[in-house]
């Protein structure tokens, strides 16, 4: 019988640890964390990442959960551009209890060590809290706060980014409480929204990594009207190209629509492959 490496084993037990502090009932988060999309550790050029997560239950139940992303970067000196998309999809016997995915598309420029600007386009659907379409067009600036004095020198283990920017949102919601194309049960919302953000990473050592991001968006023209999103991640370097990844992803909205809750609770862990 082989004997597994310890690093192996390691990670293992840290999955086993986080998933036991998060044992909790999940819900699909219907906002997209695209902080967690950021890569700004990785050499000038072209990079592609594929992922795909499935989870099967088999004999008195049945149960079945996909999910997959695609992920292209294009990075220079002073700039960098990433396309994201991810879908998600879920059954249990004939029944489908999860399907959503979304596409983001972003570009970043170096203005100097501390500031970025930033445009982004985003679409989304998620059958499952009645939003059949929502499209996002915006930007803003980009602050680092935590910087390393010495180029040559790694950056620091804890760093924190804090974002100011607006964005225009169109939503098309189903209120028949299932996803239809007859736009006359599915009233439209178009708003520009204030999007801001504060994140901090924690570089734990050369293979583990603590992520927390919070999001706080206002409807500029009814402050009412806001949403909070708090994640909080885990990625485990196992090898060079894979890596493991847990998430906590906690929502509040002040004005959800009709039969839908306020709040959602997600959590998500797989594995990613870089090639």
């Amino acid at each position: 019988m082989a004997v597994m490496p310890t690093f192996v084993l390691r990670s293992f037990r840290t999955s086993a640890l986080a998933l036991a502090l998060f044992s909790l009932s999940s819900t699909a988060a219907a906002q997209v964390n695209t902080e967690a999309l950021r890569r700004e550790d990785r050499s000038p050029g072209w990079h592609t990442n594929l992922g795909v997560d499935l989870g099967i239950i088999a004999g008195n139940s049945s149960l079945v959960q996909l999910r997959s992303n695609l992920r292209l970067d294009y990075l220079t000196e002073r700039g960098h551009t990433f396309f994201v998309t991810q879908f998600q999809r879920g059954t249990q016997g004939d029944s489908l209890f999860l399907n959503k995915g979304f596409a983001h598309l972003r570009g970043v420029k170096t203005l100097s060590a501390r500031y970025q600007v930033e445009a982004f386009l985003q679409r989304e659907f998620n059958e499952f809290i009645d939003l059949e379409d929502r499209q996002l067009a915006g930007g803003g600036l980009r602050i680092r706060w935590h910087l390393t004095p010495d180029p040559t020198r790694k950056p620091r283990p804890v760093q924190l980014h804090t974002g100011f920017g607006a964005m225009w949102e169109r939503e098309r919601i189903d209120t028949t409480g299932q996803a239809s194309d007859d736009r006359a049960s599915s009233p439209l919302a178009s708003l520009v929204r204030s999007t801001n953000y504060l994140v901090l990473q924690w570089q734990v050592d050369d293979r583990l990594t603590l992520l927390s991001t919070t999001y706080y968006q206002v409807d500029l023209s009814r402050f009412a009207d806001y949403r909070i999103l708090w994640e909080g991640a885990l990625d485990l370097t196992l090898t060079k190209r894979l890596a493991l990844r847990l998430i906590l992803n906690l929502r509040y909205d002040s004005e959800p629509p009709a039969g839908i809750k306020s709040y959602d609770l997600e959590i998500t862990n797989g594995f990613s492959y870089s090639l």
